[in-house]
């Protein structure tokens, strides 16, 4: 098997990098490569080259970051049923807490000996998701973060709060044509979004419910108008006051595989595919049910489903 680690340098630096490469050094036979990319974004091409120079070869790839720079390994990859994947977290990546603590997931050594199980990812026509698809409230939180970019300086935390604070305010409850389960509708809503595992980028836990191997996500439809009705909102919500139920107008969830989104008058949305902004009209969106080879830290002792 060859090992293949993508560093993002947004979340790692070239200490990190020489730490791993001694670490990798001590393990007996191991076949390895370590590639930084040349800035952040540059995963997905990265990948790609490696899929097609190690065609003939299995092959585990490493992404070394967060959930965007993971997504983004993935939107490289051609046939993502023939390789192994594994995430070394830099930041939290909320979606490895289905397994339990993320900290065994940054134990190298760990990683290098796991074993994988199948997983479900999220397929959509713009490109692949781990953990979540949004529309709303948190792809405007995300272009607030971005727009932010020069504050970073004093930290990324005060910088999502402020983007929470941005998309809060700016969000508009749009009228949206969506079918869920090829079951047409109209919603208007702040925020759209389908989840993997039920946690929010902000930590908001709205669920018990952390099976990633069902065939199932969960879709959420939240509608509010006002700021004040949006702060209280956020407030209750993470502290999971707030009932969801599937005939809720205003707080609506349910299990799906497949759901067709679009903004009723047929203007672009923006969409977040795990941190990753994408600008479109019509999001078809489904589940690959056991699609990807995840790898699980040894510790945990998974074995490949």
């Amino acid at each position: 098997m060859v090992h293949v680690f993508i560093l993002n340098p947004e979340y790692t630096d070239r200490e990190f990098a020489e730490h791993l490469r001694q670490k990798l050094a001590r393990i007996p036979d191991l076949t390895y490569y370590v590639f930084m990319t040349g800035a952040a974004g540059d995963e997905t091409k990265l990948a790609s080259m490696i899929e097609d120079i190690f065609q003939e070869d299995q092959l585990r790839i490493y992404s070394c970051g967060g959930i965007y720079s993971a997504r983004r390994v993935l939107a490289g990859i051609n046939d993502i049923s023939k390789i192994e994947f594994a995430i070394i977290p830099n930041e939290p990546v909320h979606f490895l807490e289905a397994f339990g603590s993320q900290e065994a997931f940054a134990d190298v050594e760990a990683m290098v000996a796991g074993n994988v199980t199948r997983v479900d990812y999220i397929r959509t026509n713009h490109g692949v998701a781990l953990n979540s698809v949004t529309f709303g409230l948190e792809s405007y939180a995300y272009r607030g973060y971005d727009n932010l970019f020069g504050l970073r300086v004093m930290g990324r935390r005060l910088v999502w709060i402020l983007a929470n604070l941005y998309a809060l305010m700016l969000t508009p409850n749009y009228m949206y044509s969506i079918d869920i389960e090829k079951k047409p509708g109209r919603y208007r809503a702040m925020e759209v979004s389908i989840y993997n595992v039920p946690i929010t980028s902000s930590r908001t836990v709205f669920s018990d419910d952390w099976n990633v191997s069902d065939g199932l996500v969960k879709f959420m439809l939240v509608s509010r108008f006002g700021i004040i009705g949006r702060l209280v909102y956020a407030f209750r919500a993470s502290r999971r006051k707030i009932a969801f139920r599937e005939d809720d107008p205003r707080n609506m969830m349910c299990d799906v595989s497949t759901v067709k989104v679009r903004h009723e008058n047929g203007v672009p949305i923006w969409g977040c595919l795990d941190g990753s902004l994408i600008n479109a009209i019509d999001w078809n969106i489904d589940v690959v049910k056991h699609g990807l080879k995840l790898v699980i830290p040894a510790r945990y002792g998974h074995e490949e489903q």
